[in-house]
């Protein structure tokens, strides 16, 4: 007999499986946890399901969100997307288990909850319930509109992921899955959701910790007021051509093709904004107030006051994020032979004095370019990529937790494993004789996905995910990553949490052999903050 479960809308039926290392375990695929998002609901918050009397065929993985594909290279997906997938070792366990509930990372803009890329494998050593859920992405996922009347707030993807988890709340139980101890994790923009989540008060006691990596709501784009009117500009250029009355547009675009929504949301940004503007829907403070409002001010204000600050977080970045640039370098070689080093200059400095910003150009060039010409320096080039994108952001994080009345430790992590066949983004995305542990390669330690082979038991490798894996789900068990559930060989590292306010802050430097010690890029984060004490910008 398939395995049956009980949800609070109906049963659902999942499927036996065994994973790559040999273990045995349920999956669920594609229970919704959300009614359609479709007609005049496009765009609108989401709203529970209706319940349902047949067992629901849970069996087989579901199409995700309207998003770009990136191996297929074309928009995929449906809009009735609401549904997370949940693995878990037994429905009945003696004392129940503790949840992982996963946010995917993409730009807002692609991803999906598939085991193509998220496989629960490695997670499953654990004794813990996996849980991934898809969500609203790009134009369906993030289109806001100030006319209260049109209730279209937006911000309805992370509203999305809130929904799932108020559905675990309620469920996990019927899965084995313990609804008092959920650890939220994400990866990239799935970071910054996770990181959302800790300081929006909607999601208040929804979980008990949390795993940032690589992302942050620090990076100087996130959760502005949306001051170009997209939907306008998607729909003109989706044929539109009516009035700029919000209700007009949104009345076009709830019946536009998504397919079309989705390959055109990039295309709309103008050749002089593209310095400054890198998503076009994304996460933003919303228009006006409403009981679900998600954001309401800007991250620093309500960063400072969070409720996540008295929750202990694991976070990190990897030891080369920026390295992922230099496949964009090598779509389009302008991007380094055009640069002007005053766009290096963060927007959110605001600074107008031209001597000034001359004088902190030369400071960047004599950091990143020391001996180097900047047109010409792909390293130069990925390395302040890496430092403003990822880890200056994420050092913000810890500075803003470490600064405020919060009872949360931080524990801080940098991944170094650079493995010649597991690194699979780097793998995937530069050239054969590229080294180092770009943004995502590390996904391949903690989920199994389809891309490139499994480790063998005895490698570096797989020591490596088992004592990625353990330090995760021992955070995820007891809250301490120390506890090694997975009699991992941990060398006899003790993981302390972040004890000082400002920097150089230490972390689990994780390579072929683990080190505690300060942050190896402490003096360009120390950099960079100089830059907003200068400024009179506030840094968190």
């Amino acid at each position: 007999m398939s395995p049956i479960a009980v949800t609070k809308y109906g049963k659902v039926r999942g499927v036996e499986t065994t994973s790559a290392l040999d273990t045995e375990y349920i999956s669920f695929y594609g229970i919704p946890y959300g009614a359609a998002p479709v007609g005049e609901l496009r765009f609108k918050d989401p709203i529970p399901p209706a319940v349902w009397t047949e067992v629901y065929d849970a069996t087989q993985q579901k199409p995700s969100c309207f998003a770009m594909d990136s191996h297929l290279k074309k928009v995929v997906g449906t809009e009735d997307c609401l549904n997370l997938n949940i693995y878990t070792k037994n429905l009945q366990p003696k004392k129940l288990y503790p949840v992982m509930f996963y946010i995917f990372g993409g730009g807002f803009n692609t991803g999906s909850n598939s085991t193509a890329l998220y496989g629960p494998d490695f997670l499953l050593m654990a004794d813990v319930v996996v849980v991934v859920c898809d969500y609203r992405l790009g134009p369906l996922g993030f289109t806001s509109f100030k006319d209260k009347s049109l209730n279209v707030p937006g911000n309805a993807g992370l509203k999305d992921q809130l929904l799932a988890l108020k559905f675990v709340r309620d469920n996990i139980r019927n899965f084995g899955g313990d609804p008092n101890n959920v650890t939220l994790f994400g990866h990239s923009s799935g970071a910054m959701s996770v990181n959302a989540h800790c300081i929006s008060d909607q999601s208040k006691g929804l979980f008990n910790r949390a795993i940032i990596l690589s992302g942050s709501v620090f990076v100087s784009h996130s959760t502005k007021y949306q001051s170009i009117n997209w939907p306008l500009r998607l729909a003109k250029r989706l044929g539109y051509t009516g009035s700029d009355e919000d209700r007009d547009v949104l009345k076009f675009l709830q019946s536009a093709d998504p397919v079309r929504m989705a390959e055109e949301q990039t295309k709309i940004i103008l050749p002089e904004e593209s310095k400054h503007v890198f998503l076009t829907f994304a996460p933003h403070i919303e228009p006006y107030q409403t009981d679900n409002t998600f954001i309401s001010a800007n991250h620093l204000e309500l960063s400072r006051k969070a409720w996540g600050n008295d929750i202990d977080i694991l976070v990190g970045h990897t030891s080369d994020e920026g390295l992922v640039y230099l496949g964009v370098i090598a779509k389009d070689p302008t991007i380094l032979s055009d640069l002007n080093l005053d766009s290096v200059i963060p927007n959110e400095l605001n600074l107008m004095n031209e001597e000034k910003r001359a004088e902190f150009v030369q400071r960047i060039r004599e950091t990143y370019y020391a001996t180097t010409e900047p047109t010409k320096d792909e390293m130069g080039y990925c390395q302040w990529k890496s430092d403003i994108f990822f880890k200056h952001p994420i050092t913000r994080l810890i500075q803003s937790r470490q600064n405020s009345k919060g009872k949360g430790k931080t524990f801080f992590f940098r991944f170094a494993v650079d493995s010649p066949t597991m690194n699979n983004f780097r793998l995937a995305r530069n050239r054969p004789n590229v080294r180092g542990v770009l943004h995502a390669d590390e996904l391949s330690y903690y989920f199994k996905h389809n891309f490139g082979p499994m480790p063998e038991r005895e490698t570096m490798e797989f020591t490596a995910v088992k004592r990625f894996v353990s330090l995760m789900t021992s955070f995820a068990t007891t809250g301490n990553p120390n506890d090694n559930v997975l009699n991992a060989d941990l060398q006899n590292v003790a993981w302390h949490p972040v004890d000082t306010r400002n920097h150089p802050f230490k972390l689990l430097n994780i390579d072929e052999n683990l080190e505690f010690k300060a942050q190896p890029e402490a003096e360009r984060m120390m950099f960079w903050n100089q830059f907003y004490v200068e400024t009179d910008t506030p840094l968190y």
